[in-house]
């Protein structure tokens, strides 16, 4: 189950990335894309607390939709469903990192933390002995992995990435493919969308990059290991309410 905050979360950070740019012209330097907010900054308070709503608000989404999820499969199936794992992203979290002294701020933006194990942080966890489950979703027409952190994640502060990444925009998507063309090459890929209504066109497999390569990618930076590949069956995809 995968859903976040929508529109809700690219407000607040559109909200807090032009303070903290605002910060950085007053401090005299020249503000970048990749800006940020220090500890003692005068909107760091509130941009701490807004992200954490931001994350309350996807985890009840996703737990709401994962009670409806239980009910149809107590219906089909007879039997109830499990819940393994649930996990953020974006988030900023107090951690100790590798190579820095003490407790420091880890923003992770479509990436999730991932530590291996033995971490001391798992300690007294079911992930004790395992590390992390790192979940990499393909597109709904590509394979997805569940992985298992690797040491070499220490270099990149115990994140790994959290999906494939898009290769469009949402409106890039909108002008170049068609809403034919997609329904056609999810029939063909003998995946169902929207029990066998259209596809959402930001969200068909040309979208995003390939599962493959960005796995190859992973296992070369020693980031994790792959421990499942899955294919898909069968997809439920939400669009946009507009009024």
């Amino acid at each position: 189950v995968h859903t976040g905050s929508r529109g809700f979360g690219h407000a607040l950070a559109k909200h807090y990335m032009d303070r903290a740019r605002a910060q950085v012209r007053r401090d005299g330097g020249r503000p970048v894309e990749a800006t940020w907010l220090a500890p003692d900054a005068p909107h760091w308070r509130g941009y701490r607390n807004a992200v954490a709503a931001g994350a309350n608000y996807a985890i009840a989404n996703r737990l709401l939709l994962w009670e409806q999820i239980g009910t149809a499969f107590r219906r089909v199936f007879g039997q109830e469903p499990e819940l393994v794992y649930e996990i953020s992203h974006n988030l900023a979290q107090p951690e100790t990192a590798p190579g820095l002294d003490g407790t420091c701020w880890v923003h992770r933006k479509g990436a999730t933390r991932a530590f291996p194990a033995g971490h001391p942080d798992l300690a007294g966890t079911v992930w004790e002995s395992t590390g992390h489950p790192v979940l990499i979703p393909g597109s709904m027409g590509d394979t997805s992995y569940v992985l298992r952190p690797r040491p070499g994640a220490a270099r990149a502060l115990f994140s790994v990435n959290h999906g494939c990444g898009r290769r469009l925009s949402r409106g890039d998507a909108r002008q170049r493919l068609t809403q034919s063309g997609v329904n056609r090459q999810m029939r063909a890929l003998g995946v169902m969308v929207n029990a066998g209504g259209d596809v959402p066109i930001d969200e068909s497999p040309d979208v995003y990059k390939s599962a493959e390569a960005v796995i190859a990618a992973v296992r070369e930076a020693d980031l994790a290991e792959v421990v499942t590949t899955l294919r898909p069956l069968a997809s439920i995809k939400g669009g946009e309410e507009r009024a």
